[in-house]
């Protein structure tokens, strides 16, 4: 029996999605041509593949077994169109990269704006998300290429390192107006005891010095513990925001605030040893990388170099020249 690829993603859709109409919509096709390549799909294989339920159309035992078989098949054809895409080298095809969102800050804009001024004919896709789900991404062959902290894959079996890249300091950020700001020794345990704003989950070789450093919780009522982190933001802009109309703090490197320090709005406060962005360009291993993701990859390391530079100094000239270092 021979069943057409087309016919199997739009299963594969209305597993996904549970709805015709998103299903649809995600195939950019009209409802009722996905209705009937449901109808035909399930007339060749002679069973229904999906049930009505509360929670949407459902597949049935059947149809989980089939679904199985055909993504599968439908990824082996992913796969096979993208090695054709990567054959064509620089000249057409698409790239997809991951990042977090202080790669997202840092490294992205600039890397992308170069790559697509040299190879207009390559589209470049980036997602930038939580960290983990970045990974999740890179392992489900969503994306290329991730930029993710080195220190959360590097023992896992199946993803491998392109480069590490070397470490970016972090610096405790406050605005102007911060009732530690000016003042000298302060400590970690001092800027605890202020809102933390903090961008998605922090890799455990940060957290574990920062949570060994709080204070215990205060016994008056007046003056609850603070919870952390007090503020959750899904972006770097947001808690720098947050953080220049209030007395809360965030991490930040000094590029990401250069504008903010010209302008008096935002003092960096204290660096850490521990308080560094250790970064890595991981792929799934055993994936072929093309030549346009590897060319995307080399940006990074460039711009990388260039971001090491410009932080140090700015580092001369914000923070060792202010207070005299860390």
């Amino acid at each position: 029996m021979s069943i057409d690829l087309r016919l199997l993603r739009h299963a594969r859709a209305l597993a996904e999605h549970g709805s015709f109409r998103r299903a649809a919509e995600s195939l950019k096709i009209a409802q009722p041509s996905l209705s009937r390549g449901i109808k035909e799909i399930e007339a060749q294989v002679g069973q229904p593949l999906f049930i009505r339920s509360r929670d949407g159309h459902v597949p049935t035992d059947f149809g989980r077994v089939f679904l199985q078989h055909a993504i599968a098949l439908l990824a082996g054809v992913d796969d096979l169109d993208r090695e054709i895409e990567m054959a064509k080298g620089m000249a057409s095809g698409e790239i997809a990269i991951g990042v977090g969102p202080y790669p997202a800050a840092v490294l992205a804009p600039i890397c992308a704006a170069r790559f697509a001024e040299q190879h207009p004919g390559v589209r470049l896709r980036i997602e930038m998300n939580d960290p983990a789900k970045v990974l999740r991404a890179l392992r489900a062959k969503a994306i290329d290429l991730a930029v993710a902290e080195h220190s959360v894959f590097a023992a896992t079996d199946d993803l491998e390192s392109v480069a590490r890249l070397a470490p970016i300091p972090g610096y405790v950020i406050v605005r102007s107006g911060h009732p530690l700001a000016g003042k000298t020794d302060i400590t970690i345990a001092d800027v605890l005891d202020y809102p933390f704003a903090q961008v998605f989950m922090l890799p455990p070789r940060v957290l574990k010095p920062i949570l060994e450093s709080r204070r215990a919780s205060p016994d008056s009522a007046e003056k609850p513990a603070l919870p952390f982190p007090a503020i959750e933001c899904s972006n770097t802009q947001l808690a720098l925001q947050i953080v220049a109309h209030s007395n809360a703090f965030t991490f930040a490197s000094l590029g990401m605030v250069r504008n903010e320090l010209e302008l008096g709005q935002l003092v960096p406060l204290l660096q850490a040893p521990w308080l560094r962005a250790e970064w890595g360009l991981v792929r799934l291993r055993n994936r072929t990388i093309g030549p346009a993701v590897m060319t995307f990859a080399e940006e990074i390391r460039r711009v990388h170099v260039e971001v090491l530079d410009e932080e140090a100094r700015l580092g001369k000239r914000w923070f060792h020249t202010a207070d005299g270092g860390a």
